[in-house]
């Protein structure tokens, strides 16, 4: 027989869901073949907050993708800054704030958990 709770066990390795990870990030992001991510015109007018969240959502693309070799998924406050044009103290702001319980820290470096794109797509909605 079993457990019943064992269905509401859930973990990093949980596939994701690919079409609500297109749906959240269409109309903001878009990829070359080579992993580079554009920006799309809607995109500039997000608050700091989401473009954080979309950023980390763009290399969760790259990684399942497989768009560029060598590539891990988590990164630091400072990468991210870097990436984005978004100031270090706000990067690290928005990860202990509005981010915070949709990212996930690994030694310093974050991620969002394939189970919290759930929680993306409300956020975005915002």
């Amino acid at each position: 027989m079993s457990d019943p709770l064992d269905s509401l066990i859930t973990s990093d390795n949980e596939k994701p869901n690919l079409e609500l990870l297109a749906k959240i990030i269409n109309k903001f992001i878009r990829f070359t073949p080579e992993g580079e991510i554009i920006e799309d015109k809607p995109y500039i007018k997000l608050k700091d907050w989401q473009k954080v969240l979309l950023f980390l959502l763009a290399r969760k693309v790259i990684f399942i993708k497989k768009l560029k070799k060598e590539f891990k998924e988590e990164i630091s406050p400072k990468v991210i800054s870097e990436n984005t044009c978004i100031k270090y103290n706000t990067v690290t702001k928005v990860l202990c704030s509005q981010l915070k319980g949709v990212t996930k820290s690994i030694n310093g470096k974050h991620k969002i958990p394939n189970y919290n794109l759930y929680k993306c797509e409300e956020l975005i909605k915002k």
